[in-house]
């Protein structure tokens, strides 16, 4: 993780900062968050307390245990002895990491500089680097640790941990549930789980979306070829669960994801945006906006997205 450019935080937690970060201080462009809800992309720390997966996503970039040979492997998911970081020591070492990551750009022209003045100060935690972060036992106090140093916080999920959700002391500013597949036998073969049920913890964790007081983004994860096909049975997903954005995310061709997928499976904004209408026509939602550099587009029954800055 060192190698790929990841900042360790503690025992079990990573930050590292995205591509957005470097193009808005160099450029002035900025990610899809901004576009649609406000997050100053550099000002936005980009991490994870946890570094561990209980899925094994056949699309995500990370090295998976199951690409290496088996006297290779890790264990993937801490059992009940392990020892969790305390959240408030999370939260300051990662805020101190990001000043440090801030200071390596200071005395370059190409940078702004009011920019890297701000950044110095974060304002938001996208909780949603690697791993799964529900898998810490302590998010929802590490959500409250960032909220009491003035921070916004995004906690992008698997929704394989409907108890954590449903129990969360603080919710974050707004929730992202991954959902790779409308149904079990496409969704086993996508997301290849290591815990029993996963499907059903899944679905549990979209029925407490109405009970939530955060605004909830459906996430899914389009690839060509493999669950692109599958536009109405997302639709009745969607309109039985009533996120408040659905958020069609086109994969992309990166990382290890490419010794399992091949680049056809990456589609165009166009097709991302082609699947995305076909998900309007069948629901009550429309698109209201779309990042063609991220091949996203945002999907609510609202007239525009709730912006948070």
């Amino acid at each position: 993780m060192r190698r790929q450019g990841y900042q360790l935080i503690l025992n079990h937690s990573a930050l590292k900062p995205c591509s957005w970060f470097r193009e808005a201080i160099m450029r002035g462009r900025t990610c899809y968050k901004h576009k649609f809800f406000g997050i100053p992309s550099w000002r936005c720390i980009q991490m994870s307390p946890s570094i561990y997966c209980n899925f094994q996503c056949l699309h995500c970039w990370r090295t998976n245990a199951s690409d290496l040979p088996p006297e290779m492997r890790w264990k993937e998911i801490p059992d009940e002895s392990y020892k969790w970081d305390d959240p408030e020591e999370i939260a300051e070492e990662s805020i101190r990491i990001q000043r440090m990551i801030v200071q390596g750009y200071k005395g370059v022209k190409v940078f702004s500089k009011k920019m890297l003045e701000e950044a110095e100060n974060p304002k938001h935690a996208a909780i949603s680097l690697t791993g799964e972060p529900t898998l810490y036992p302590y998010i929802g106090e590490l959500v409250e640790a960032y909220k009491r140093r003035g921070m916004t916080t995004f906690i992008v999920t698997n929704g394989s941990m409907p108890d954590v959700i449903e129990g969360l002391s603080t919710e974050p500013t707004q929730l992202y549930i991954t959902v790779n597949s409308p149904n079990r036998e496409s969704f086993n073969r996508i997301s290849r789980p290591l815990v029993p049920d996963a499907w059903d913890k899944v679905v549990k964790t979209l029925s407490l979306i109405k009970s939530l007081t955060s605004p909830v983004v459906m996430r899914i994860t389009a690839i060509k070829g493999v669950n692109m096909h599958l536009a109405k049975e997302f639709a009745e997903l969607i309109d039985k669960f009533e996120p408040t954005y659905v958020e069609p995310k086109g994969y992309s061709y990166v990382g290890y994801s490419r010794r399992r997928m091949s680049r056809e499976n990456s589609p165009s904004h166009e097709e991302v945006r082609s699947f995305a209408k076909e998900i309007a026509n069948l629901t009550s939602y429309k698109i209201i906006d779309e990042q063609k550099e991220s091949k996203v587009v945002l999907l609510s029954k609202l007239d525009k997205p709730i912006r948070f800055y």
